[in-house]
């Protein structure tokens, strides 16, 4: 497994690494998925760095991979023709570019680093072979995905009301 230089990392460094950044994910997003799913996952990944206000993708843009964050927070922002809102802030564990992963259009809102952030990043074509060459892992992803875009749906709506 490479780490962010592109060096391969120990055994036992990797296992750590994967450890650690397991029990973060696996308390967000993707909570259904088992330890196997997570290292066939990992496996694919590449860790990306970004620093305060770095864009991930904007608003329109179809990102080319699903984001992880491992480390840090991100904001959700989304703009129209007279104003900007800010939708919410995601850290370690949220999952982004899952919508257009889905339904390969672009993004419904642009995301930024909101300090220092680390993000899991995998390919599409990565993901779909995975999704496509195990049925388990597609149930439980899908599952996860379902659940998480769910819990979004119901903020968003109590954000509306007002409720928030």
């Amino acid at each position: 497994m490479p780490d962010m230089k592109g060096n391969v990392m120990s055994a036992d460094v990797a296992r750590r690494w994967s450890d650690d950044l397991q029990r973060r994910v696996f308390a967000g997003t993707l909570n259904r998925l088992s330890v196997e799913d997570w290292n066939e996952l990992l496996w694919r990944a590449r860790v990306r760095e970004y620093k305060y206000n770095d864009q991930l993708f904007k608003q329109g843009q179809v990102p080319d991979g699903l984001y992880i964050v491992t480390d840090g927070e991100v904001r959700i922002e989304r703009t129209d023709h007279q104003r900007s809102a800010h939708l919410a802030r995601l850290g370690p564990g949220s999952v982004l570019g899952e919508m257009s992963f889905l339904d390969q259009s672009g993004a419904s809102a642009s995301v930024a680093a909101d300090g220092k952030v680390e993000i899991l990043y995998v390919e599409s074509k990565d993901l779909t072979a995975l999704l496509e060459g195990d049925q388990g892992f597609a149930a439980r992803f899908y599952h996860s995905l379902a659940t998480t875009l769910s819990r979004r749906l119901r903020a968003t709506n109590e954000l509306i009301l007002g409720r928030f």
